[in-house]
């Protein structure tokens, strides 16, 4: 806990840099395992007009997020719109930002395949068709389509369907496109606990996608950089101590809040 101190915010695109010394900055960063692109906000304080012109849609932003000794990135996307509202005596400025690289969402595609095609190779053919980077591709089934497979719409859609066919998870964290098990992700080694910021007590959950009922538990805790997408943690408290995969969540900065939420799984 002795590093959780003293804020730490950066916002960075183009050629622009703000942070938490010089500025009043807000964000809400929400984060899962599907191929919808998340959207989100950031909301900076007070900026000069000048500056607010600099602001363009369409460019990579981020934010670097922690506390002055621990920090992280949380979020790398494209900025979508921008707005400025009057807010009392201050000007904010809302950035709202897709959690995705430059690719047409809704891009669709008519095709079949032969029988007996693997689910990978249907799957690397709507990734090249799409244009999506992928920096994992792993299915712990590599489903056999005997009567072949065929495709009238969404490639994104498509591609999702695979993989869950194949209990696999596809989904954009960071620019970054992952297709692997839904039991898999980054192990950072990192222990949640109340020394680490963990904020009360794990709430244990029980759901089911498709037939198959995932255990877990949803944690609240100080803003943690290491939490995201299938971050690998350790959860320590008074009412379970185990390895979790998370599955969801967001980050939180607004006012004296700080902090991440998830979902993740046994």
């Amino acid at each position: 806990m002795s590093k959780l101190f003293k804020r730490y915010v950066e916002v960075v695109t183009g050629n622009l840099k703000f942070n938490n010394t010089d500025l009043d900055i807000e964000f809400e960063v929400p984060f899962d395992d599907d191929l919808e692109p998340n959207i989100s906000e950031i909301t900076i304080y007070n900026l000069s007009e000048s500056t607010r012109n600099k602001l363009k849609r369409g460019e990579v932003i981020s934010i670097t997020a922690g506390y002055v000794e621990d920090k992280g990135l949380i979020l790398s996307g494209r900025i979508n719109s921008i707005t400025t509202t009057p807010l009392g005596a201050d000007r904010a400025t809302v950035i709202k930002v897709i959690d995705t690289y430059s690719f047409n969402v809704k891009k669709t595609l008519q095709r079949s395949y032969k029988g007996k095609i693997k689910a990978d190779a249907i799957i690397k053919d709507l990734v090249k068709a799409l244009g999506l980077k992928v920096a994992v591709l792993k299915l712990p089934k590599n489903k056999l389509y005997d009567k072949g497979f065929s495709i009238n719409g969404e490639i994104f859609k498509k591609i999702q369907d695979v993989a869950n066919d194949c209990g696999a998870s596809a989904y954009i964290s960071r620019q970054q496109t992952y297709i692997r098990p839904i039991t898999e992700g980054d192990n950072h080694r990192f222990v949640l606990s109340p020394d680490t910021g963990l904020v009360g007590s794990p709430e244990y959950f029980e759901t089911e996608r498709k037939g198959i009922v995932m255990k877990g538990y949803k944690a609240k805790s100080l803003l943690q950089h290491r939490m995201n997408t299938a971050s690998i943690i350790e959860l320590q408290s008074i009412v379970t101590k185990s390895k979790v995969r998370v599955k969801k969540g967001k980050h939180i900065c607004k006012g004296n809040s700080f902090y991440t939420e998830v979902e993740a799984i046994l």
